[in-house]
């Protein structure tokens, strides 16, 4: 077969779905085995073995290498130009200011790889900005988006049965001493905060299929999807994913209050099963979800009401602590930053742990929100070109909101889910963390969001 004949297309949605939908499954049996970082070129630290985040960073970088192969196969043979807009400018800025800021960094290795155990280097921001690129630019059928989604779908299904296994107590594979005597559920994710990231990504997606769902087996399909996804965010027990889960279907709501009024049954039918699916979750774990929910106003009462230094400890998890010391480091190196993933090199660990005043001291090495890290890491520059990629994507989100009022169509509607996903995710980023196991479905859904506008316009200019 010709270069110019192969379908390009077919095959970076293969790749795309491998990213998306396989590599989430990556999750090894603790062994306890010893491995090499680089510190230098000559020089490597013995750490311990990394079996969840390293195994599904490493395949990413393979995947993506590859799939950038076959993107540029594809501008080369099937004469593939790029137009210049806001998305592509946006993202290419802030790659190079991340790659400015990894060779001005003092600690060049662990901006290259990332810190052990958390791996967001430089390799890992070109690994995203190329997944964002493959599913926006190279993504222009339908039928293609609509495999992508299905395969998300199939793959969170498997990892939501996984995590509610996990939440009773039948986990099959063997943990570490971290996570040995956890109860709330991370499947494979490391940690219940960032598995609840995922499934709220997943679960905005489908319950706006679910509503606007036109033939019965959809309906079906979609609210199975939605209610076994809903059940495994609460065995998470995760606030701030609830929270961006609550606002973008808060803004959902708002725009389509008069069509769920005319399809009021299919609503309150999910609504009822969200209700039974947390009360019967919440039970088998004596009301600790409700709590910890509830504990979020206590907390803000708290903080109102107080005047010691040491309050800032006691909320969102000593969330709020660590951004009172973190937010003078956007200004410490603000056009580069640190260096990707070093923040446990510039924050004040010391004052942070004499703060906390426990016997244990801790090692903070996120700000535990998105827009801080990238501010301090790698620098303003950085943050605005991210904050300009996100405002074209919320931009051209609220657009199909308006249009999807006005006109029900196919299109219409994975927009809007995918939007709704977007939204889920970047206000759920503002009390947690990027990681490599969520990141990249975050940046391929970016991407996706991308691609629909773009399938819409050609299909709308074609007319």
């Amino acid at each position: 077969m010709k270069l110019t004949e192969v379908n390009y297309e077919k095959i970076i949605t293969f790749f795309l779905i491998t990213v998306i939908a396989v590599v989430p499954l990556l999750y090894f049996p603790y062994s306890g085995e010893a491995d090499l970082y680089p510190t230098g070129f000559k020089t490597r630290l013995l750490i311990r073995d990394d079996n969840i985040y390293k195994p599904k960073i490493y395949a990413v970088f393979y995947l993506v290498l590859i799939m950038a192969v076959i993107m540029a196969l594809k501008s080369r043979y099937k004469k593939k130009n790029f137009s210049a807009d806001i998305n592509n400018i946006s993202v290419t800025l802030f790659l190079i200011f991340t790659i400015l800021s990894t060779f001005f960094s003092d600690h060049f290795f662990q901006s290259i790889y990332g810190r052990p155990y958390r791996w967001e280097g430089l390799i890992t921001y070109i690994s995203y900005v190329l997944i964002f690129i493959a599913a926006g630019y190279f993504i222009a059928k339908r039928k293609f988006l609509k495999s992508i989604i299905k395969y998300l779908f199939i793959s969170a299904s498997i990892l939501s049965v996984y995590g509610l296994l996990q939440f009773y107590g039948l986990d099959f594979i063997k943990r570490g001493p971290i996570r040995e005597n956890w109860h709330r559920a991370f499947a494979t994710f490391g940690n219940p905060n960032f598995a609840a990231s995922y499934i709220a990504i997943v679960l905005s997606v489908s319950l706006v299929l679910y509503i606007y769902s036109q033939k019965r087996q959809q309906l079906y399909k979609y609210g199975f999807f939605s209610s076994l996804f809903f059940a495994f965010l609460v065995a998470t027990s995760t606030r701030s994913a609830l929270v961006g889960f609550l606002v973008s279907i808060s803004i959902f709501l708002l725009y389509f209050h008069d069509y769920l009024r005319k399809n009021l049954k299919r609503l309150i039918i999910i609504i009822l099963i969200f209700i039974i699916i947390l009360g019967v979750i919440d039970f088998q774990q004596e009301l600790f979800y409700t709590n910890r929910v509830i504990s979020l106003f206590v907390e803000v009462k708290t903080l109102t009401d107080a005047e010691q230094e040491q309050t800032y400890v006691k909320v969102g998890s000593g969330r709020l602590a660590i951004y009172k010391y973190s937010l003078p480091l956007l200004f410490k190196n603000p056009i580069f930053g640190s260096g990707p993933d070093t923040f446990d090199t510039v924050f004040p660990q010391m004052k942070y742990n004499m703060l906390r005043n426990s016997k244990k001291s801790i090692l903070v090495d996120k700000a535990h929100n998105e827009y801080l890290q990238i501010g301090i890491t790698l620098g303003l520059p950085a943050l605005l070109f991210y904050l300009l990629l996100l405002a074209n994507i919320y931009k051209n989100g609220f657009k199909v909101l308006k249009k999807l009022k006005n006109q029900v169509s196919e299109l219409n509607i994975y927009h809007t889910a995918l939007f709704m996903a977007v939204i889920t995710y970047t206000v759920t980023a503002l009390f947690n963390i990027s990681v490599v196991s969520v990141a990249p479905i975050f940046w391929a859904v970016l991407g996706l969001n991308v691609a629909v506008y773009r399938i819409r316009e050609q299909s709308e200019n074609n007319i």
